[in-house]
């Protein structure tokens, strides 16, 4: 398959990953292959999806909280999925919602849910509470679960 073929395939959230894969291996790839346009200093600019919407942080907890509403909800009185409803949840004991099965591990680990405990346990639950059920691999980036968390606490404080 030529390599202009290949371009015209390829989503264009990955186009700018191929086209610096191209590029390094040594294949000249033009601005008008790619979603890049030229600068006035003879510089390609890569143009990503984000750089085009600037979101505020809670627009982005927003999107963010997509993962967790398979298996949470947010309002008061909500049901419980696999997972708890989280209204009003900081300061709340873990494993206190009434009605939802919590793991053991959950149940014995004392922990109240405020910025710092939940931050750590949206990063990555299975170790700051070894033997959760939660099946979430958790989030990364600091700014994402700062986000997120904005957004949680708006949409679940009275």
């Amino acid at each position: 398959m030529k390599i202009n073929q290949m371009l015209r395939t390829v989503k264009p959230l990955y186009l700018i990953t191929f086209t610096f894969i191209l590029t390094a291996c040594g294949q000249a790839v033009s601005p008008a292959q790619t979603n890049s346009k030229p600068s006035t200093n003879g510089q390609t600019q890569h143009v990503t999806l984000a750089a085009k919407k600037d979101l505020t942080p809670m627009e982005r907890g927003a999107k963010l909280f997509r993962r967790c509403k398979s298996c949470h909800t947010l309002e008061d009185g909500g049901s419980n999925k696999l997972g708890p409803n989280l209204w009003n949840i900081w300061g709340r004991k873990a494993a206190a919602q009434e009605g939802f099965a919590y793991s053991k591990a959950l149940t014995a680990s004392d922990i109240t849910w405020d910025d710092s405990t939940l931050d750590a346990y949206i990063k990555k639950p299975k170790e700051l509470v070894p033997g959760t059920r939660m099946t979430f691999i958790g989030i990364k980036k600091a700014q994402d679960r700062a986000d997120l968390l904005l957004y949680l606490k708006a949409q679940t404080t009275p």
